[in-house]
């Protein structure tokens, strides 16, 4: 396996905080690694938050009330298909609890922790944080810090049974004690004025919710109340492809902070001809299937148990004729997605200006903000679920989810101008999310040995990573164009 790397990521002039620039702090240090060793990671933790103290003084200032959230990707117990493989699709514990042990230690063992995550809502909680040892390891951390709250929490109001990908059964959630907070971007969202309103398709059967708070000049979130609380906010995303959105880093990774993810609008119904992004096309086949998935989706919500019953042999027949996931664009899972980037930005700028009372902070005032992305195993191809594992050897430190995430497509050897999702992220806006430009970011590269610009970082892995087949035409510009066979 090629050798771990940690990259520094900072961009000259980016507001980090209440008056701060990065330009006026000190680039971190790069340190090499092995593998997921664990004193080594949290050696390198330590030193890039400890070149941080604008960021964390906010927590430290706080004393017994200091809040530091630590957000990993805890997207599920396993590969979708493979029940052994999870390297590749979460966080790896060690970097995890690398991080826990490093805030604990500069919080001198006073104030709150939280790691926190909503997972898939079928996903097994307790699955999860069994990995690894993960809950073992944490408990013993809480015996260290005996005047700390170390909490780990489960942010799902709900959690769903599903079998052969339909629901069957739905129960309530032991919901975020710090509760959620509702909060609307109005005419400041990404979705305002967007031509597919009305149409949007959330995380549930029930449509009509998401487009609710998704309309006019309403465009809500719900936000965990941890979050949203936190003087600290430590994301901890996984490096790999996405089917929605090109690729899965910081940004993305925050679609786990809500308590109902069918708030979050994830396509539009339709086919690009009238603004939707379901489909590729409207070719009879495709508007067979529009059709006969709405039937079945109002089936399975208007007659709980029979209904998904129903749905579940419709959807099993319709795979024979029309083909599985593995091999379809359906769903938005494609390069022309134009909604789930969307929903993303509206959601990272909801984190770091928003107030649990739902009110919003200034343009200057960005949450304290930190990222430690797990690259040391990566995954490609059917992400974020199904991705096949890469060594890819890289860990990627920065304060700024845009910065970071532009640096994880030149990882994957991606071009992060052609990912709206990242492109889009250095936008002007009344909350901005980075305040540089892409040609402005620079990253201190321990691979070359010295700092260089954002076009000079080669990928982590010869010919870089295999895009979702959906990405295919847009993340590999030799090829032909999009298949659906």
């Amino acid at each position: 396996m090629q050798l771990p790397v940690v990259a520094s990521v900072f961009g000259a002039g980016r507001l980090i905080g209440p008056g701060k620039t990065l330009d006026t702090m000190t680039p971190s240090r790069i340190i090499r690694h092995g593998t997921y060793d664990r004193a080594r990671i949290k050696h390198s933790v330590d030193g890039f938050l400890g070149e941080q103290a604008d960021l964390l003084e906010p927590l430290l200032s706080a004393g017994e009330d200091g809040l530091a959230v630590v957000k990993p990707n805890w997207l599920s117990p396993s590969h979708q298909h493979h029940v052994d493989e999870w390297r590749s699709v979460i966080a790896n514990p060690v970097v995890v609890l690398a991080v826990v042990e490093v805030l604990a230690e500069r919080m001198r063992g006073r104030g709150s922790i939280a790691v926190c995550d909503a997972p898939t809502t079928q996903a097994d909680f307790d699955a999860i944080v069994a990995r690894g040892n993960f809950r073992a390891e944490f408990e013993r951390l809480s015996a260290r810090f005996p005047r700390m709250r170390l909490e780990i929490l489960d942010l799902r109001r709900e959690i769903w049974l599903a079998r052969e990908e339909v629901i069957v059964d739905r129960r309530r959630n032991v919901e975020d004690p710090r509760g959620y907070s509702a909060l609307d971007l109005a005419t400041d969202s990404l979705f305002y004025g967007h031509r597919g309103e009305g149409r949007y398709f959330g995380a549930d059967y029930d449509a009509d919710v998401v487009n609710e708070h998704h309309r006019g000049q309403s465009h809500e979130y719900l936000l965990s109340g941890t979050a949203i609380r936190s003087h600290l906010f430590i994301n901890v995303p996984k490096l790999k492809t996405h089917r929605k959105t090109g690729l899965t880093c910081c940004l993305k990774n925050l679609v786990g902070i809500n308590g109902d993810k069918n708030w979050l609008p994830h396509h539009t119904q339709g086919y690009p001809h009238n603004g939707g992004d379901e489909f590729t096309d409207a070719r009879p086949t495709f508007q067979l299937e529009r059709w006969a998935k709405r039937a079945g989706q109002k089936l399975a919500v208007a007659l709980p148990g029979l209904g998904p019953w129903l749905y579940r042999k419709a959807r099993n027949t319709g795979k024979t004729v029309l083909g599985d996931s593995r091999t379809v664009i359906r769903n938005g899972n494609w390069s022309g997605n134009d909604t789930c980037w969307r929903m993303v930005l509206d959601l990272n700028r909801a984190l770091l200006y928003g107030n649990p009372d739902g009110t919003w902070r200034g343009g200057e005032a960005a949450k304290p903000y930190i990222a430690i992305v797990d690259g040391i195993v990566a995954g490609e191809g059917m992400g974020p679920s199904a991705p096949d594992p890469v060594d890819a050897g890289v860990l990627v430190m920065g304060t700024n989810p845009g910065d970071v995430d532009a640096v994880a497509c030149r990882l994957m050897g991606y071009d992060p101008s052609v990912l709206p999702m990242v492109r889009e992220a250095f936008g002007p806006h009344r909350w901005p999310i980075s305040a540089d430009t892409l040609n402005g970011v620079t990253v201190l590269d321990e691979r070359c040995g010295r700092e260089v610009g954002l076009s000079e970082v080669e990928p982590a892995v010869p010919g870089g990573f295999a895009p979702h087949f959906g990405w295919v035409d847009l993340l590999r510009p030799d090829s032909k164009s999009l298949t659906n066979e």
